[in-house]
C-alpha cells in the first residue's frame, strides 16, 4: 500500500505542478532490521520500480537514489541504475528516492570527498562555500527543499536524520494519518499549509 502511494502523489505532484520531490523510503538505521524484514522491503521496492518504468517515462518523471550504496547487492543497483537511466531526460517531475540514506552520513561523505579533494590538490580550503559543499551532497543540483510533509502522527513529529542540510529552512507540515492513508486531501492541505506561510529564510 505505501507503494502504491507513492505512484498517487507522484501523479498528485504533476496535477499540482510541484517540480520536485523527495521520498525517505529506507533510513540507514533500517539496516538494523532483521535480514528477513529488509530483503522483503527491497524486494518490494525493486518490483515497483521494474513494474513503473515505463510509467515513469511516459509521464516524464525522473527517477534518482540518493543514500549510501555500498550495502546493495548487485541485482538492486543495476534495477537503479536500470531505472534512472531509462528517466534521465524526464523533465516533468524529479523524484529522489532516500534509499539507505541518513542526513549525517551523507554529510560526512560528503566531508571526505571534500577532504580527498582538498589533499589533492583540487579544492582549496578557502574556496569552499555552502553552495560548493551542497555540490557534493547527493541531492547536487536539485533545490532545496520547501515544504517537509511528515506522516505518523503526534510520535512522529521530528525529522527522523531526514535531509538536514536541505530542509534548514523548510516549512514542516504534521499529519495524523500514516503513510499507507496520505490522502489527496491531505495532500491539497500541505500545499494550502505551506501558500500560507510567510518564509522568513532565517531572517
Amino acid at each position: 500500500m505505501g507503494a502504491e502511494n507513492f505512484g498517487n502523489v507522484c501523479d498528485w505532484c504533476l496535477q499540482s505542478n510541484v517540480k520536485f520531490l523527495t521520498v525517505y523510503a529506507f533510513s540507514t538505521e533500517n539496516w538494523r532490521r532483521s535480514d528477513k524484514e529488509v530483503r522483503h522491503l527491497f524486494s518490494l521496492m525493486e518490483k515497483y520500480f521494474l513494474e513503473e518504468k515505463h510509467r515513469c517515462v511516459e509521464k516524464g518523471v525522473r527517477i534518482k537514489i540518493i543514500g549510501e550504496r555500498s550495502r546493495f547487492d548487485s541485482r538492486t543497483l543495476s534495477i537503479i541504475r536500470d531505472i534512472e537511466t531509462a528517466t534521465e531526460n524526464c523533465t516533468n517531475l524529479q523524484v529522489q528516492v532516500a534509499l539507505s540514506y541518513g542526513g549525517r552520513d551523507e554529510i560526512i561523505r560528503a566531508a571526505k570527498k571534500i577532504s580527498a579533494e582538498i589533499s589533492d590538490g583540487k579544492l582549496h580550503p578557502d574556496a569552499l562555500t555552502e553552495d560548493i559543499f551542497a555540490s557534493y551532497l547527493d541531492t547536487a543540483g536539485t533545490p532545496d527543499i520547501d515544504l517537509v510533509i511528515r506522516t505518523g502522527g503526534a510520535e512522529n513529529r521530528r525529522l527522523s536524520n531526514f535531509l538536514p542540510w536541505q530542509t534548514v529552512y523548510a516549512e514542516l507540515f504534521f499529519s495524523d494519518l500514516l503513510w499507507p492513508e496520505f490522502s489527496r486531501e491531505e495532500f491539497d492541505r500541505a500545499l494550502q499549509y505551506y501558500e500560507t506561510t510567510t518564509r522568513k529564510l532565517g531572517k
